[in-house]
């Protein structure tokens, strides 16, 4: 049986060429290299890697990407196959999807998990962590670019509801468990997996939302093949940012549609004011979304605000599963309440006129402040120094200083890795390998400009 680390890919290497040489008779000399995995990611393990092969004498190369279950798990029940099965059946429409091979494998002696092989295509995705208004390609993309990845992606939402669900025997979804569609049926999950990830502690704020979901339960005026994660993230984009493809579909379900454009918008606003950090110039607004899904569906938005209240309910269950899965990683980044207090139950709070949980993020605009960062280098040729930050200009200062929005300690190895892009900051931060005490997504996005402004040096 294989060890659930991240950090044996020699010995997946290793298992995994023999079953691929099983899968293709034809090919001789199978080999497997430059497996790595992504910067971020909690619902699956997902490892990229390349497939080299001779047929017929020619040699053959394939960029794939390897999927099985998470480490740690965030949902009681979680499928592989029904993953495997949206996206195999999604081939056959007009979204856009990575190309699965074969089928999940199951047994479980060849790596310990089921997993599953697909296609890698060529094209990036805009960051989970750090957060995308912080890093990344849409960071990067002039306002003209990110408004075309945004409307790409709204795009491909749209696709997805246009998907004749029962023509392509997409009827085994439903709500994630019990295969109904119904709001009911949806609600009824989330109870019984507020039990499972929060035990005998109370989730005040969570708890009064599926209340409230309940008792303001409506008919959706139309019931569509939904994506279920539709956000920037996990959109796959080209040079030029067009669309490539659509990704992650564990949490696909037939509902209403309209829950699709408010997680799709929740999730902006989740990757960016949620923490303090102001949308990127070129940025929709919500407004111009909704009617710019209005016109493309030809339907009215009717059940936003339910759907708005919906969104950070289906995000916060399984988020206190996460906090406690990162805690048990030894991850110290997170606040003592987080479990409690964090932008989920905030967001929830304000839409439902409750009392706040806790402190709401301020948003910061690093062009328009002056900031200070505290850098601790630790180990062989540690020290200690600073960063300004006055209005986007940055300068370094030996040193140390009192009060800086944000403190990060290394060891000076781990910098030297950061800096050559060997270690990302992603992995840095989830490892333990960079502490960041403060502000957090602020560090982040003022990392990014850090490194930056190092790479600018001859």
């Amino acid at each position: 049986m294989v060890s659930r680390s991240r950090a044996n890919l020699e010995e997946i290497q290793t298992r995994l060429v023999p079953w691929l040489q099983k899968k293709m008779p034809q090919a001789e000399g199978v080999t497997i290299s430059d497996m790595k995995t992504p910067e971020s990611g909690f619902a699956s393990e997902t490892f990229m890697f390349q497939l080299a092969w001779y047929e017929e004498g020619k040699p053959k190369i394939r960029n794939m990407v390897f999927r099985r279950p998470p480490m740690l798990p965030v949902f009681p029940d979680y499928d592989l196959r029904r993953q495997f099965l949206v996206m195999r059946r999604l081939e056959e429409t007009s979204v856009p999807v990575p190309h699965v091979r074969w089928m999940v494998e199951e047994d479980p002696n060849i790596l310990g998990t089921p997993f599953y092989v697909m296609d890698r295509l060529p094209g990036s995705t805009p960051p989970d962590f750090p957060l995308y208004h912080t890093s990344g390609t849409y960071y990067d993309a002039s306002p003209q670019q990110r408004a075309k990845m945004w409307w790409g992606c709204l795009e491909g939402i749209v696709e997805c509801h246009k998907v004749d669900w029962q023509k392509h025997r997409l009827h085994f979804l439903g709500a994630p468990r019990g295969g109904t569609s119904t709001l009911d049926g949806l609600l009824d999950y989330y109870e019984e997996l507020i039990k499972w990830v929060a035990g005998d502690e109370p989730q005040p704020v969570l708890e009064y939302a599926l209340a409230w979901l309940r008792i303001h339960h409506y008919e959706p005026q139309r019931v569509t093949f939904c994506w279920g994660d539709c956000r920037m993230p996990n959109t796959l984009y080209g040079a030029g940012g067009d669309v490539v493809a659509l990704l992650d579909w564990e949490f696909a379900y037939i509902g209403d549609p309209e829950s699709d454009l408010a997680w799709f918008l929740f999730l902006d606003w989740h990757s960016s004011e949620a923490y303090g950090i102001p949308k990127l110039e070129g940025t929709p607004s919500e407004e111009d979304t909704v009617r710019r899904y209005e016109e493309l569906t030809g339907c009215k938005v009717k059940n936003l605000h339910y759907n708005q209240v919906l969104a950070p309910f289906r995000l916060g269950v399984p988020l206190v599963k996460i906090y406690k899965n990162l805690r048990q990683m030894g991850v110290t980044m997170l606040a003592e309440d987080a479990e409690l207090n964090n932008p989920m139950t905030q967001r929830i709070a304000r839409l439902l006129d409750l009392p706040a949980p806790g402190k709401k993020s301020e948003i910061i605009k690093v062009d328009d402040a002056v900031l200070t960062l505290q850098v601790r280098l630790t180990g062989p040729g540690g020290s200690d120094w600073h960063v300004l930050f006055d209005h986007g200009q940055v300068s370094i200062r030996e040193g140390t200083v009192q009060n800086p929005i944000s403190t990060l300690t290394m060891a000076t190895a781990d910098w030297e890795a950061l800096k050559r892009g060997d270690l990302g900051k992603a992995d840095a931060t989830l490892t333990g390998k960079l502490v960041i005490e403060g502000e957090i997504n602020i560090a982040q996005e003022l990392l990014q400009r850090l490194l930056a402004k190092i790479g600018e040096k001859p």
